[in-house]
């Protein structure tokens, strides 16, 4: 006796995504294109939920800049800086409080050849912070670069006020100053600070005036 069997297909219920509350966005057009009555509408949302919708996207922007700038600390650890770079800037995007965030963009720029981007990102941290010595001290080696070395000068100089016991920068100073002139003082300073930095100890040597 042959004893026939059902195969049962079970029902695969789809699974539904976590939703935050927001209404979902349509994605079948409603009518025509018209001025007066928009295709998509998206219900508006109560005025008291407002302010929570508003740091909840706060902390989705600073989530998403920490994500963009791990990958952009991944592609630098293979040199890849093309690479490294939309990341470093949507992370500047996202979080455009965070000075980290701008000093390597500006920092990566620089390194791709974009002097003009790495200026703008350094010249945005000393916007919100005229007191950053690092901002200053990479804003001046972008304008040395380029051989504008009074505008480099008056950089170094901002960074000298803010961290008077820096060898590098006075030393980068006076070559600037060197170019300029007028250099001697900030190589003997810089030697003071500390003796061992063999370009101070060349620079001061080889200076003219």
């Amino acid at each position: 006796m042959t004893t026939m069997t059902k195969t049962i297909t079970p029902t695969v219920t789809p699974a539904t995504s976590q939703r935050t509350g927001f209404a979902t966005i349509p994605t079948r057009i409603r009518d025509v294109r018209d001025a007066q009555v928009p295709p998509l509408v998206v219900e508006p949302m109560a005025e008291q939920n407002k302010a929570i919708v508003r740091q909840s996207l706060g902390e989705l922007g600073i989530k998403l800049a920490e994500i963009h700038r791990t990958a952009a600390e991944a592609w630098l650890s293979q040199a890849a800086y093309s690479e490294a770079l939309p990341h470093l800037e949507a992370a500047a995007t996202f979080s455009p409080g965070e000075p980290e965030y701008q000093m390597q963009l500006g920092f990566v720029r620089y390194l791709t050849g974009d002097d003009v981007g790495a200026i703008n990102a350094f010249n945005t941290v000393l916007a919100n912070d005229g007191t950053n010595a690092e901002g200053w001290f990479n804003l001046g080696m972008v304008l040395f670069g380029q051989q504008q070395f009074t505008e480099a000068e008056d950089c170094f100089r901002h960074t000298c006020e803010i961290e008077p016991n820096d060898a590098q920068t006075w030393n980068n100073r006076g070559v600037c100053l060197w170019k300029l002139g007028d250099a001697r003082g900030c190589f003997a300073k810089a030697l003071a600070i500390d003796p061992n930095d063999q370009d101070a100890v060349y620079n001061l040597a080889n200076v003219k005036n």
